[in-house]
């Protein structure tokens, strides 16, 4: 009988831990796409800025030769 309940409890744990792993796994999926974006829109922000920086000076450059 004893037995029966430490399988029980075994078997109630790994449901958790798989069940719970599920669940996070999904959670952190869900938010991590809205953080991604907007690291994402700073990053062509920055690559935009630069870009353009880079490009301004070239010009320039180019216009003096």
């Amino acid at each position: 009988m004893e037995e029966n309940n430490n399988k029980k409890k075994s078997s109630g744990i790994l449901t958790g831990i798989i069940v719970g792993g599920a669940v996070g796994s999904v959670l952190s999926l869900l938010f991590s796409t809205d953080k991604q974006r907007r690291t994402a829109k700073k990053m062509s922000k920055k690559v935009l800025e630069k870009g353009k920086s880079v490009a301004e000076e070239f010009l320039e450059r180019y216009k003096k030769d």
